[in-house]
């Protein structure tokens, strides 16, 4: 059975991980964004069915 962690390496995991997540979210925004244009969906039109004739 493994032995438990002392308080000084729980808070130190949680620490790291909250530098870890910090830097990530902070990395992933660029501040130098340029606003980008927005995505304009345009409808496809509908193929008209006709009815089969035999």
């Amino acid at each position: 059975m493994p032995e438990p962690w002392s308080d000084r390496q729980v808070i130190l995991a949680i620490a790291l991980t909250l530098i870890l997540v910090l830097g990530l979210i902070l990395g992933s925004v660029s501040h130098n964004q340029e606003p980008q244009a927005p995505m304009l969906w345009r409808e496809t039109p509908q193929p008209k069915t006709t009815p089969l004739a035999i």
